[in-house]
């Protein structure tokens, strides 16, 4: 009863705040690409099951980052889905999102709220069963619909005060996120100048992430004095995979602090 009431107290204080910052605005294009905003989900629905609870402030900023990034997502992936697996998992995603908007309204009704959590668990654990049965772009884009899913789920449980299966629900996310590391590295080329001259580097690197995106960049080097480079590897690759779930795994892992 008393947590009742304090989440009566709570939802007003959600509904004027979300008239406050404005509606869910969609994921721009910037230099962090898809993975930008699904990290930032990721990271806040984190901190709110690492503290047990969310605040009013918390929930508005997770709504609209989260709708953003998944806005994102449907308008990046959708064209280029990559077999009937990965678009089950998108359109999964999609429904999230319609409920998503609405959450600073129903996080209020318990029921509403648990059937929710309990809806957006079997598309994470559907997304995760079928990320190990395909091929490496369905793989990235199965990767990227359960890195919203996820955190969307560990953040609604604990809201809903349904602590029990939090730390297993946790521990999926985290394997997952660690298999995307390792399965969906970008590759990388290196090109040296074919008629090198004396006392200049001129080499350039390529990365390719695994939904087909690169980057490139040039260590050009004469005498002692740099014109680009040293590149960093790990950077380029980072680069590339701005629109893939290994971006994305790499940051969230590292903002965790596993």
């Amino acid at each position: 009863m008393w947590r009742r009431l304090i989440r009566g107290i709570a939802a007003p204080a959600v509904a004027l705040a979300m008239l406050l910052t404005g509606t869910a605005q969609p994921a721009r294009a910037n230099a962090d690409g898809i993975s930008g905003p699904i990290v930032d989900a990721s990271l806040i629905a984190w901190n709110i099951y690492r503290s047990g609870g969310a605040t009013p402030e918390q929930i508005v900023e997770f709504v609209r980052i989260v709708t953003g990034a998944l806005t994102g997502l449907q308008n990046e992936v959708n064209e280029h889905i990559d077999g009937i697996e990965a678009a089950e998992v998108l359109g999964h995603a999609a429904s999230v999102k319609i409920d998503m908007l609405d959450y600073h309204n129903f996080r209020d009704n318990e029921i509403l709220l648990e059937m929710f959590a309990m809806e957006v668990g079997r598309y994470a654990q559907n997304a995760s069963n079928k990320y190990e049965a395909v091929g490496v772009k369905a793989k990235d884009q199965i990767g990227l619909g359960a890195q919203v899913l996820y955190p969307i789920l560990l953040a609604a449980r604990t809201d809903a005060g349904w602590t029990g299966g939090l730390s297993d629900i946790a521990a999926a996310y985290r394997q997952l996120n660690q298999k995307i590391v390792a399965d969906l590295e970008p590759t990388c080329t290196r090109v040296s100048d074919p008629e090198p001259i004396p006392g200049r580097i001129y080499v350039r690197h390529e990365c390719t992430a695994a939904n087909g995106e690169k980057a490139s960049a040039v260590d050009h080097k004469v005498g002692d004095t740099w014109h680009s480079g040293p590149v960093n590897l790990e950077n380029l690759k980072l680069e590339a995979a701005k629109d893939s779930s290994w971006a994305a795994a790499k940051r969230i892992l590292a903002g965790q602090g596993q």
